[in-house]
């Protein structure tokens, strides 16, 4: 497998997301310095507060203060020490933010779930790791959940 410098696991916090933690923990192996986490946020995202000066709003910060510590400890669970610098949360529509991401951070691979259908007999991925495919310039690695 070729090797990547700088990984970017992108995390919704479903269930699921244990099996695709897994499989960055495969990619990067002991070498964690290399990944980076993205969770984005959707609930709230139309309330201004949490678009601009979270500061002012208590409620915000400790949303953003909690959805922290679950990715945290999702990693955690997993045996991968990522510091807190290099796990980010933002705010928007998930396939966007992991692109904007992706580019931010020049990262050379993007890891992201695709939930599929039972009963798709295609196993097409989902909508937003679709869209996280299209137009991206790292490697993308979808992993079925």
């Amino acid at each position: 497998m070729t090797s990547f410098s700088k990984l970017l696991l992108a995390v919704d916090l479903s269930p699921l997301s244990e099996s695709l933690i897994q499989r960055a923990r495969d990619v990067c192996g002991d070498d964690v310095d290399r990944l980076h986490v993205l969770h984005v946020l959707t609930r709230g995202m139309h309330d201004p507060a949490l678009l601009t000066d979270r500061s002012r709003d208590p409620h915000a910060q400790r949303m953003l203060d909690h959805t922290a510590m679950r990715v945290r400890d999702l990693l955690q669970k997993a045996g991968l020490r990522v510091p807190s610098d290099r796990i980010y949360l933002s705010y928007g529509e998930p396939a966007c933010e992991i692109k904007r991401m992706a580019d931010e951070i020049d990262a050379d691979l993007v890891i992201v779930g695709s939930h599929t259908k039972e009963d798709d007999w295609l196993q097409l991925p989902g909508a937003t790791t679709n869209c996280v495919i299209q137009g991206i310039s790292s490697d993308v690695m979808a992993v079925k959940v």
